[in-house]
C-alpha cells in the first residue's frame, strides 16, 4: 500500500527504499504514516484527509508531551495494572468471538409476550406514552374540514378506510403526517410534533382527544387514540425491542457461563489445574 501522506500530498515525501520516514517526533516518541493509515476511513476526500490528518497529528502531539510529563513525575509501576487489563480485553474478546459463533438473533414473537407477560412488574412506564394521529397543513388548504372530518369520525379507533383516505389527502397537502396507529411515542415527542403547551400532561391527554391548533400560516390536526401514564404498565409494543434486547443478553450469558464451564471441565480432566493449599480449611 502506497504510504498515505503521498495519496495527500503532505509533510513528507516517499522513499524509495520502502522505509518510511516519521512524519513528527516529541521527545523520544515518533508519528509514522502507518500510525494513522488504520485510522483514516476509506471514503474520505482529500481535503478531509488533510484536516483529519492535521488534527490526528495535534492530538498525538499533546499526548506526547503530556506521557513524557508524567513518565518522569509519577513512579508507580502499572504492571500489574496492565497485566490485568490485557488479561481482562484478551477474555472479553475471546468470549466476544465464542457468542459471534453461537449467538442465534432470530427470537420468536411467542417468546417475547411470554417474557412480557411474566415480567409485567419490570415494564412500568417512566414518561407519559399516547397512540395517535397528526397532520400538519397549511391553514389555507381546502382539505382542511375533509381531513378534520376523516380524523374526528368514530369511535375509539380510526378505520383502515379512513387511514387510507388521509394517506391520499397528506401525499396532495400535507407537510407532515403521522397515521400508524400502532406505534406508541412519548408524549414529549407529541409535543414536538404538535405545539401544546401543558403543565399537566396527563390532564391534558384525559381533555383533549381531537385536537386543532392553528398557527399564524399552518394547522396541526391531531388525535389521541389511547394513553398511558407513568407507572402504568408499558405496552407489549414499545417495549418489543427493549425485551428482544434482553433475551438475546440472556443468550449471549448463557453462552459465555457454558464457555466456561465447558473449560474448566476439561482443564481439570486434562490435571492442569492444581492447588498448592488446602482447600478444607
Amino acid at each position: 500500500m502506497v504510504i498515505l501522506f503521498c495519496l495527500v500530498g503532505m509533510l513528507t515525501s516517499c522513499g524509495g527504499n520502502g522505509k518510511e520516514k516519521p512524519l513528527v517526533r516529541v521527545f523520544n516518541y515518533y508519528l509514522y504514516p502507518s500510525d494513522i493509515e488504520g485510522a483514516l476511513g476509506n471514503n474520505i476526500s482529500k481535503e478531509d484527509s488533510i484536516a483529519f490528518i492535521n488534527n490526528y497529528i495535534e492530538q498525538w502531539i499533546q499526548q506526547m508531551v503530556v506521557l513524557e510529563k508524567a513518565q518522569n513525575n509519577i513512579t508507580k509501576n502499572f504492571d500489574k495494572e496492565l497485566k490485568n487489563y490485557k488479561n481482562s480485553l484478551l477474555t472479553y474478546e475471546y468470549e466476544q468471538k465464542i457468542v459471534e459463533q453461537l449467538l442465534d438473533t432470530n427470537v420468536s414473537e411467542d417468546e417475547i409476550v411470554k417474557y412480557y407477560e411474566a415480567n409485567k412488574a419490570n415494564f412500568l412506564l417512566k414518561n407519559n406514552i399516547v397512540r395517535m394521529l397528526y397532520i400538519k397543513v397549511p391553514k389555507t388548504s381546502l382539505a382542511l374540514g375533509k381531513i378534520k372530518n376523516l380524523m374526528f369520525t368514530g369511535g375509539r379507533e380510526v378505520s383502515d378506510k379512513q387511514i387510507v383516505e388521509l394517506q391520499k389527502l397528506a401525499s396532495m397537502h400535507a407537510q407532515e403526517y403521522f397515521f400508524d396507529t400502532q406505534v406508541w411515542i412519548p408524549f414529549s415527542d407529541f409535543q414536538r410534533m404538535i405545539p401544546v403547551e401543558t403543565y399537566n400532561e396527563e390532564m391534558y391527554m384525559q381533555n383533549n382527544k381531537n385536537i386543532t391548533i392553528v398557527s399564524d400560516t399552518m394547522a396541526y390536526i391531531a388525535r389521541i387514540l389511547e394513553f398511558k401514564v407513568i407507572d402504568d404498565v408499558s405496552p407489549l409494543s414499545f417495549e418489543y425491542s427493549n425485551i428482544k434486547n434482553i433475551l438475546l443478553t440472556k443468550r449471549k450469558i448463557a453462552i459465555i457461563e457454558k464457555m466456561q464451564l465447558d473449560l474448566l471441565r476439561t482443564a481439570e480432566l486434562g490435571n492442569n489445574i492444581e492447588y498448592f493449599y488446602d482447600r478444607k480449611k
